[in-house]
């Protein structure tokens, strides 16, 4: 078994964001650290977002920092974990919202459960989470 960001990184599927967790240097945490929850979006969610915010999320490394780090949970939360919660704080500080028994966090549908590291776990999602107080 592998760390969450090598178990991740592995599936080749989320590019953007594992470009985005390395170039805020979040990368090392998630290997070495935990345990935390991975809150991945798929790639479609960062590549269908206007050509305009792509752009100012990977030049703006405090922009993207907040973005990307509002995608991870401090703690090994699983689906069972989420379904008994209203809502979340993330690495950044903010609360997310749990709806739906656990199968929706804050605006994105989680698509896939308890993919299991050695320091976490990892739910994939269709929908970039942004916080509250970013503005593209």
């Amino acid at each position: 078994m592998k760390d969450i960001f090598t178990t991740l990184k592995d599936m080749n599927a989320f590019n953007l964001f594992i470009e985005g967790i390395e170039a805020v240097k979040l990368d090392e945490d998630l290997k070495e650290k935990g345990p935390f929850t991975i809150i991945a979006p798929v790639e479609e969610a960062i590549r269908n977002l206007p050509e305009k915010t792509i752009f100012k999320l990977f030049h703006d490394k405090e922009i993207l920092r907040k973005v990307f780090s509002n995608h991870i949970l401090p703690g090994k939360h699983s689906s069972y974990d989420l379904s008994h919660r209203k809502s979340i704080p993330t690495l950044e500080g903010n609360m997310i919202e749990i709806h739906q028994n656990g199968d929706k966090i804050g605006t994105a549908n989680i698509l896939v459960k308890d993919i299991v590291g050695t320091n976490g776990v990892i739910h994939i999602v269709d929908n970039l989470i942004i916080p509250d107080d970013i503005y593209f």
